[in-house]
């Protein structure tokens, strides 16, 4: 399979230049009233791309996002130093081995009655499986929200002071989260994927790299639930066949990284295809996943048994359960055995 990687990447590299050098022409509609009269001038110019058709997403001039509170504080942390070397204090193991052990007790008998019972899992996660997010020992985890406009991300704040890797997969016309998150944490790197260009190539450009691709598990086109630049005002996803480029090539070739302190992960049921990936194959310190088995029914025997596995393993607690629509659910996973991760997000420094 790997030998027909580097043509598919030439392809999309190949794409991605001719949408940066290229000047793009747009249609711009005036419509003027004129005693009750409409007329309608088309012109076409060569501009830097605002939108593909007068309907969708319009670039306003850009207001930044004002330095976080935090800034100061986490920007004069202590150096991370070797974090391989460092150990992790007794008191956060301590903490760990509690949270496990009180998630465990919790979520277990609400999982085990969904045993082989995938859709019933899918539907009704949230109303059952968020009590768990009440046990007052996760409020010590210090889990905290940055909001897009349309949903939050949840993320723990780093201990120490050294390079942060922040990874999207899915963008979704919608960069407000890793903005407020670039003006909290210094030192952050960020890589962004999603099939729709426009307008997430100029969005994420600013503060990081994108990357005009779907992640699955198999190079070549797939077919993926998308929200098109036209569709950005109503938000009506569309079905759409897509250059895809496989989860784990995305993240250990072409981005070269081993370990990744956050990744956020919406790709509107695309997301089935490596949840099994998750468990061995990559060291994420934590990770946001929206899970949609309403748009790809298959996925939920998926989801069942990536958390069947999750419990199984005890490498990562999840919480902040959100309901999205029937089917359709937000959850904030953290890594409680990673030594390098916990070093770096608890230890006291």
């Amino acid at each position: 399979m790997k030998r027909y990687l580097p043509l598919v990447v030439l392809s999309v590299l190949a794409v991605t230049l001719y949408c940066l050098y290229a000047e793009v022409p747009t249609l711009v509609q005036n419509i003027e009233v004129d005693g009750g009269n409409k007329s309608s001038d088309m012109r076409t110019k060569t501009e830097v791309w605002d939108t593909m058709d007068g309907r969708g997403y319009q670039f306003r001039e850009k207001v930044e996002q004002p330095l976080d509170p935090r800034y100061e504080e986490l920007n004069n942390l202590p150096l991370c130093g070797n974090l391989g070397s460092t150990g992790v204090q007794q008191e956060v193991i301590n903490l760990m081995e509690t949270v496990k052990k009180q998630f465990s007790d919790c979520i277990a008998p609400i999982v085990d009655l969904w045993k082989d019972h995938p859709k019933e899992m899918n539907l009704e996660w949230v109303a059952k499986a968020a009590v768990c997010d009440k046990l007052p020992i996760l409020e010590k985890l210090k889990v905290v929200p940055f909001n897009n406009y349309h949903e939050t991300k949840w993320a723990i704040l780093p201990k120490c002071k050294e390079e942060n890797v922040l990874v999207t997969m899915g963008i979704g016309h919608d960069t407000t989260a890793e903005e407020r998150l670039n003006r909290t944490i210094s030192n952050t790197k960020f890589y962004g994927a999603d099939p729709i260009i426009e307008p997430n190539r100029q969005m994420y450009s600013a503060f990081g790299k994108f990357f005009p691709f779907a992640i699955g598990k198999n190079p070549g086109f797939t077919r993926f639930r998308v929200l098109p630049n036209q569709s950005q005002k109503t938000r009506k996803y569309i079905y759409q066949d897509v250059t895809t480029i496989p989860f784990l090539y995305f993240l250990h070739d072409i981005l070269k990284l081993q370990k990744i302190d956050f990744a956020w992960i919406d790709i509107e049921g695309g997301e089935f295809e490596f949840l099994d990936q998750i468990h061995h194959e990559v060291q994420f310190c934590q990770f946001n996943l929206e899970v949609h088995s309403a748009f790809n029914p298959a996925g939920a025997p998926v989801f069942h048994d990536f958390i069947f596995k999750i419990l199984e393993q005890k490498k990562y607690v999840f919480l902040q359960s959100e309901y999205t629509g029937p089917g359709a659910h937000r959850m904030f996973f953290l890594n409680v055995e990673d030594k390098q991760c916990l070093a770096k997000y608890f230890n006291k420094f």
